[in-house]
Formats: C-alpha cells, sequence, structure tokens
C-alpha cells in the first residue's frame, strides 16, 4: 500500500475506536496518533525513486499530529496532564525507548523489525509511557499499516526475528485494491467527522 493509503486507513480505525462521542478535540488527537502509527513502518523505506511520494504522507501525518496536539491542548491538555500524572522517570524511559525503536525502525530492512508484532507493541509501550492518551490511537494505526501490507504479495515478518513472514498475495502497491481502501478510509474519515459535527 501507498504511504497516502496507510495514513488514511490509520486516522480511520482511530476514528472509528474513538467514536463520534469523543468530541472534535479528542477526535483530532486520534487522527494524529493513527496518522502517526501507520507512518512509521515505513519509516524503513529508502526508496530514491519515490522520495516526493514518501515525503507526503509523513507531511500529512506531522501535519495531523500538530493539529490533534493543538486541539487538546486548546481544550484542556490531557496530554499534558497525563504526562504531568506519570513523573519524569517514566517520561525518560518512554522517549528513550522511543529513540531505540526509532533507530531499529530505521536500520530495518524494509518489512522486517519495523513490521513485527514486536514493534507494535513496543511503539505502543513506549508512547504509553510518554503521552497515554493518544498510545491506543497510535497502535492502531500501526496495526492497519501491519494488516494491509500483508495483503500485499512482499511478506511481512510479522513475527520477526523469525524468517517467515505473512503475504496473502492480494494486491499491489499502487494497484486498484490500494486505490479502494484509499477511498474506503477517506469515506470512513469523512463520516466520523460528519457524525461528530453533527
Amino acid at each position: 500500500m501507498t504511504g497516502r493509503t496507510h495514513v488514511a486507513a490509520g486516522v480511520a480505525v482511530a476514528l472509528l475506536a474513538a467514536g463520534p462521542a469523543a468530541g472534535l478535540p479528542a477526535l483530532a488527537l486520534a487522527a494524529g496518533g493513527g496518522a502517526v502509527g501507520a507512518t512509521i513502518p515505513d519509516l524503513d523505506v529508502r526508496d530514491p525513486a519515490h522520495p516526493h511520494r514518501d515525503r507526503v504522507a509523513r507531511v500529512a501525518t506531522a501535519a495531523l499530529l500538530v493539529a490533534g496536539v493543538g486541539a487538546d491542548a486548546a481544550t484542556g491538555g490531557a496530554l499534558l496532564r497525563a504526562a504531568t500524572a506519570a513523573g519524569a522517570a517514566p517520561l525518560a524511559l518512554g522517549a528513550l525507548a522511543l529513540a531505540g525503536l526509532l533507530c531499529a525502525t530505521r536500520l530495518s530492512s524494509h518489512r522486517a523489525f519495523s513490521h513485527s508484532l514486536l514493534a507494535l507493541v513496543g511503539y505502543a509501550a513506549a508512547v504509553w509511557l510518554v503521552a497515554a492518551p493518544i498510545a491506543p490511537s497510535v497502535a492502531l494505526g500501526f496495526a492497519s499499516h501491519l494488516a494491509l501490507d500483508t495483503l500485499n504479495h512482499r511478506a511481512v515478518r510479522l513475527l520477526w526475528p523469525l524468517r517467515d513472514g505473512a503475504a496473502l498475495g492480494l494486491c499491489r502497491t499502487s494497484g486498484v485494491a490500494d486505490s479502494c481502501v484509499l477511498v474506503a478510509a477517506l469515506a470512513v474519515v469523512a463520516g466520523a467527522l460528519w457524525h461528530a459535527l453533527a
């Protein structure tokens, strides 16, 4: 799947999990978390043939995260309250874990550690220590990325460090299925926002 499809799907599952009753600020934060989680696994991609495509997805993710954090701060700051309540030690541990995980992800070969259940659990735990309110959305976005990539022909090493991987071989990146998933995810996002505004 392309980066834009992963971002849209990550946002969609995070918004569905949050539910329309959560309110716009919480939905904005969930969208940012879902986008981040959906983007993280592909930080291992170093594709000089398509740098623009990757950059657009990452910029969109950063914009969604900034909007979500801004909406949260403007309406009481659940993230700040959670960080203050947690204390310095968990924040430092979470920050170190995130730094280590990001380095491991960047150094990973494509669809190896960065696309594993171990990485999913590691990121979810590290984000929980640093910013607990956004951790479920990050985990859901990450899980959506793994699920979508298993539909492709190239194996995803979900049980890394084991060599075997999962590949259902149902679609290709940038193919018809990719476009269909993108459209469906955007429809879910639009529906969630419509219900929240209604």
